[in-house]
């Protein structure tokens, strides 16, 4: 039996019956429970909460969850943790570790209870959800750079390899009245991101946010939206069949557990976690007060790289990216290929020669697609093609890299052409 006390006491059956449907394909069952605890822990505390990270990170998920089930006093609690090696410089980085932890176990106290983790999961449930917890084999290890502020578990909807891929995945972000240059922009670098194979995260708002999933989408990659509030309340609600699309095909996660409201508070805690489960951050446009800036900072106090680009000085939804890279806090880019190349990717340089070896039909497919991205009808009719003529010179072109599918259309592979 897990000695939790009344409110909170399930025995390691009990657990193993509430889990299977809901935990990652390859849970271990002898991690019930810390699993169990961890899901617990995610009901219990606000995300970010460092001092119950902290804990945890000390003591077990289990453990430090009986230590405030039994009520175990401060002075008690102190002494365990110097016993066991921890000094005492660690346990007061909060405050006074007493006075710390008298707050937190009131602040606590009101969640502590199995039949809200039981609903959580059972809601989970309803929707087709499952929960990852940093005992699964599919855990983003990104999120264990945030050390005491890593999440305590991950609701998510969707497909496991989706967030099993966040190891190769690059954050997208901007603000949320985006103009038509941020969305332009964000279409060109995800469509360089996506043919690589990387994975697009970003926060499933208006703006920036949307086009980057939608883009993605759109040329069938893997993007992953990090809600501010329960997987089963999909918001900002004019998103919510953009959000249905990503769950089809890639992955909604929360670190809260269903029946969570988002908040200004969460939906910064928010900005952490898609900082730390991407290689680097990318912000398109940002104003002065845009949450994006909130996620660049985050991605620099964990080292990961900060990439911006730039607008017009006249505009104030560039005001943020450009300060950014005014300051060295984040790269200038210019286009797709300009990004893969300051990543470390590869991206293949076409040349004027190969272009110049162009037959007939070839050169006037490539000139009826210019700079947009076009469907083949729309191609026969700017190129006097017929059909059959369009998908020779697309075959041949596509053969050569010279453009890429976007869904039903077709779009250069590299914008200098």
């Amino acid at each position: 039996m897990v000695n939790f006390d009344t409110n909170l006491r399930i025995s390691r059956r009990e657990i193993s019956e509430l889990l299977p449907i809901q935990i990652g394909e390859n849970q271990t069952r002898e991690n019930l429970e810390a699993t169990f605890a961890h899901l617990a822990w995610s009901v219990i505390c606000e995300p970010g909460d460092g001092f119950a990270g902290m804990l945890v990170a000390k003591l077990g998920a289990a453990h430090a969850l009986e230590t405030q089930i039994t009520n175990l006093s401060s002075k008690a609690l102190r002494e365990t943790l110097l016993t066991a090696g921890n000094s005492a410089e660690s346990l007061d980085k909060y405050g006074v570790f007493e006075k710390v932890h008298q707050v937190a176990r009131e602040r606590w106290g009101t969640r502590v209870s199995l039949q809200l983790v039981k609903n959580a999961l059972y809601s989970l449930q309803k929707i087709g959800g499952f929960v990852l917890t940093p005992q699964s084999a599919e855990w983003p290890r990104g999120f264990n750079d945030l050390a005491d502020n890593a999440p305590m578990a991950l609701w998510v909807r969707g497909n496991l390899q989706s967030v099993s891929n966040l190891e190769s995945s690059i954050a997208i972000v901007g603000c949320r009245g985006s103009s038509s240059y941020g969305d332009y922009a964000t279409n060109e670098l995800v469509c360089a991101l996506v043919e690589k194979n990387l994975s697009i995260v970003s926060g499933g708002a208006y703006g920036i946010d949307g086009v980057a999933h939608r883009s993605t989408l759109a040329m069938k990659g893997n993007t992953v939206a990090v809600m501010a509030g329960g997987v089963d309340r999909l918001y900002p609600t004019g998103h919510v069949e953009l959000l249905r699309r990503i769950i089809q095909t890639g992955a909604v996660v929360s670190e809260l557990p269903p029946g969570s409201s988002p908040t200004k508070w969460r939906f910064l805690q928010r900005n952490r976690l898609i900082a730390a489960a991407s290689q680097a951050t990318v912000v398109v446009e940002a104003n002065w007060r845009s949450g994006s800036l909130n996620t660049a900072s985050h991605s620099e106090a964990l080292g990961r790289e900060i990439f911006a680009v730039p607008g017009p000085i006249s505009s104030p939804k560039s005001a943020g990216t450009n300060k950014l890279i005014a300051d060295g806090r984040a790269h200038l880019i210019v286009d797709g290929p300009d990004l893969l190349d300051r990543l470390g990717v590869q991206s293949r340089v076409i040349t004027k020669a190969e272009l110049a070896g162009l037959g007939a039909i070839e050169v006037r497919v490539l000139d009826a697609i210019g700079f947009d991205c076009l469907e083949i009808a729309e191609i026969c009719s700017a190129a006097g093609l017929t059909r059959d003529e369009a998908r020779f010179g697309l075959g041949n072109l596509e053969l050569d890299g010279l453009i890429a599918r976007r869904g039903n259309s077709w779009a250069k592979s590299q914008t200098t052409l």
